[in-house]
């Protein structure tokens, strides 16, 4: 009787938990929905074309390829299209226990399937296409999936093969070629296969089962379809959201870098972290395979970087069973677990340098984010605004007659650290305009008098600087305080603040216990000249070729973006004289025009935009050879673009230089950034406006 009873429970407990999990995130959908109307600056109404972006919203995010999902699937969807609104509101299960249910299906099956297809070489010298149509449309059945799948995986496994070809390769005889090609190609459909897989098993084999992954997805496509930076976080995307903005992370403790040979390689060891701590990892050990705990090992031994950070992202608080490669070829097992680490990373902090040149010391800081303190309550002492002014202070000791801030890929951060910076340039005044629920606007001010720098300055910006980037650059514009160059920014003028889900919580009562949390958009930021950065960005007064053109959408292209507006300007700020900006424009105009890098930054975007659109892919290795791009062909062109500068040299104030003696791995990634500096055509620009203007 005991086995029986045992039996009984081993059938009905996965059963029982599974409905647990699906009903618990149906009541989450619904305490969002609730949470959102209470708190957003603009919440949408919760109605059929509502539901459309939610069901659209899940294929995407499950599906972005539309591999998996057969056109009779979604047929199947189809009746939740403009009733999902229901299913939230009234915390129903249906259509969430389908999806599922239809999703680990099919996953399955292109698991089966992408089995069979990397059995059998690749002959890329068939005529044969990918064509537009059937990429961008759902498989008709399920051996219409197994013929996409093949067709997919024989683009990427070209792609890998175009991007290896030696330069000699077209000098070649065609046997030679052919030897090269079927050679090159039984290493890249490994690892083709292999990524493909990986990326189903990261469902499949989840920490935290397929209900529970497809149910934050649920969550979270809920939230972003009110606007695209109101979203839903699981603890540990919680935890790993406020890290970014702070100086306490979950880490095991070491940075990666690529293996030239495929695969990832430790970099180096934080000193104090876990993979320290346990005096087993070195620098140069291979990742071979990860296997979370109550999870099947995945082998990441030709993963790329990306792919294996997402892995450990999975979870902050489970362990991780590492088995790793080492320099002499034999390979251990080491099991880890992440620790919230106060952490000195040198890439996350403030950097400052001076770039000396014939008759001008230049400062220049690269702000990568706007951090702040989240747990020890210092009133900003650890915030990324006093760090900045630190270097400012040391810079100063230089004898500096210019200033760079570099806000270039900073996708922003705390909004009080952006006005605390922005205090940094100007003397007391308003700084930015904000807008709540309730209409009422009210104004940050910078309330301390005097600046702590107020020489010439250049703010760099590109596509990539976003929220209180974007609210430090318009606002030292707006003060002509600074020349802004670069490319328009991101487009994102809206402030978020993350709850506890629980309906209950107020402003007053932030502490409520909750096991989710939601980042809700609660108010509209606008420049103290009562325009906004909304959609359009700050417009920079010298604009440079921006290669994020080619690749990213910015705020007004998404769907669901709040639209901007105007309000008054603020009648107390006083600007300072106008800078010549149009007169420094032209004077750097012909350098731009001329500058090598640029234009091939140019040709890049043009090529990029010409191409993004749906087309035909051929799968033939001639045609693929004929379509490559010309210019730049890889991001890694954007990090150190140009030549090594003449303009100046690029040294470290003192106290840099005593802190590398004692670190040698911190005099390493100096030298490599100083590098980067020294042939980076945007400083160069901004060096050169820095040298013709004039102290305010």
């Amino acid at each position: 009787m005991k086995s029986v009873a045992t039996l009984i429970a081993l059938i009905i407990f996965p059963v029982l938990s599974y409905c647990q999990t699906i009903d618990k995130t149906a009541n989450d959908a619904f305490v969002l929905i609730r949470m959102v109307n209470k708190f957003h600056v603009e919440p949408r109404e919760v109605n059929s074309a509502f539901s459309v972006g939610v069901f659209k919203g899940m294929l995407q995010a499950t599906d972005p390829d539309r591999i998996y999902f057969t056109s009779g699937d979604v047929y199947k969807l189809s009746p939740y299209t403009t009733t999902l609104n229901y299913e939230i509101k009234h915390r129903r299960t249906a259509y969430l226990s389908l999806f599922i249910s239809i999703y680990q299906h099919r996953l399955k099956q292109a698991d089966s399937l992408i089995s069979i297809i990397g059995k059998t070489a690749f002959n890329f010298y068939t005529a044969e296409k990918l064509t537009a149509a059937e990429d961008t449309s759902a498989p008709q059945s399920p051996a219409a999936m197994q013929a996409k799948l093949y067709k997919k995986i024989k683009s990427g496994v070209l792609d890998e093969l175009i991007d290896d070809l030696p330069d000699n390769f077209k000098a070649l005889n065609p046997v030679k070629q052919k030897k090269y090609v079927d050679s090159a190609e039984v290493v890249f459909r490994k690892k083709v296969v292999a990524s493909y897989k990986r990326r189903i098993n990261h469902v499949l084999q989840n920490p935290y089962g397929i209900t529970q992954y497809i149910g934050d997805i649920y969550c979270s496509t809920i939230a972003t379809c009110f606007d695209p930076h109101t979203q839903f976080f699981p603890p540990e995307e919680k935890e790993m959201f406020e890290g970014e903005l702070g100086k306490q992370r979950f880490m095991f403790g070491f940075t990666i870098k690529p293996d030239k040979a495929g695969g990832v390689l430790i970099d180096k060891l934080e000193p104090g972290s876990p993979a320290f701590k346990g005096g087993k990892l070195n620098k140069g050990d291979k990742f071979m395979a990860l296997q979370w705990e109550g999870s099947q090992p995945v082998d990441v031994s030709d993963a790329s970087i990306n792919e294996l950070s997402a892995l450990m992202a999975e979870s902050n608080h489970k362990a991780a069973l590492f088995t790793m490669k080492k320099a002499d070829g034999s390979t251990i097992q080491v099991s880890l677990q992440k620790e919230q680490v106060a952490t000195d990373d040198d890439e996350g902090r403030v950097k400052s340098f001076i770039l000396k040149g014939s008759g001008n010391t230049v400062g220049y800081i690269y702000l990568p984010a706007f951090y702040q303190d989240w747990d020890t309550n210092n009133n900003g002492l650890n915030g990324c605004a006093n760090d900045v002014g630190r270097e400012i202070i040391k810079l100063k000791k230089e004898n500096i007659n210019g200033l760079i801030l570099d806000l270039r890929y900073n996708g922003g951060g705390s909004a009080g650290e952006a006005t605390e910076l922005s205090g940094i340039f100007i003397d007391a005044g308003p700084v930015e305009q904000v807008k709540e629920k309730n209409a009422k606007i009210y104004t940050m001010k910078d309330v301390d008098r005097g600046t702590v720098y107020d020489g010439p300055l250049v703010v760099l910006v590109n596509g990539h600087s976003a929220s209180a980037s974007e609210l430090v650059a318009g606002t030292l514009q707006d003060y002509n305080r600074a020349v802004i160059i670069g490319a328009p920014t991101y487009g994102k003028a809206t402030a978020q603040v993350v709850f506890p889900m629980d309906t209950t919580v107020t402003y007053e009562n932030m502490q409520v216990p909750s096991t989710n949390y939601l980042k809700i958009t609660i108010s509209r930021l606008y420049r103290i000249n009562g325009t906004t950065a909304q959609f359009k960005g700050v417009q920079p007064d010298i604009v440079l070729p921006d290669i994020l053109d080619a690749y990213i959408t910015k705020e007004a292209d998404e769907p669901f973006a709040l639209r901007p507006g105007t309000i008054d300007a603020n009648k107390y700020y006083q600007p300072y004289a106008p800078l010549p900006v149009k007169a420094l424009a032209a004077s750097v105009q012909q350098e731009i025009d001329s500058n090598k890098y640029f234009n091939a930054v140019k040709s890049f975007v043009d090529y990029s935009k010409q191409h993004n659109t749906a087309k035909d892919v051929s799968l033939n290795l001639k045609d693929a050879l004929i379509d490559t791009a010309p210019g730049i062909k890889s991001e890694e062109a954007a990090v150190a673009p140009g030549s090594r500068s003449k303009k100046f040299s690029v040294l470290n104030n003192q106290y840099e230089l005593a802190r590398m003696q004692a670190d040698g791995n911190l005099k390493e990634l100096n030298e490599e950034f100083s590098k980067q500096l020294n042939s980076d055509a945007y400083v160069g620009i901004a060096y050169d406006v820095l040298v013709k203007l004039k102290t305010p």
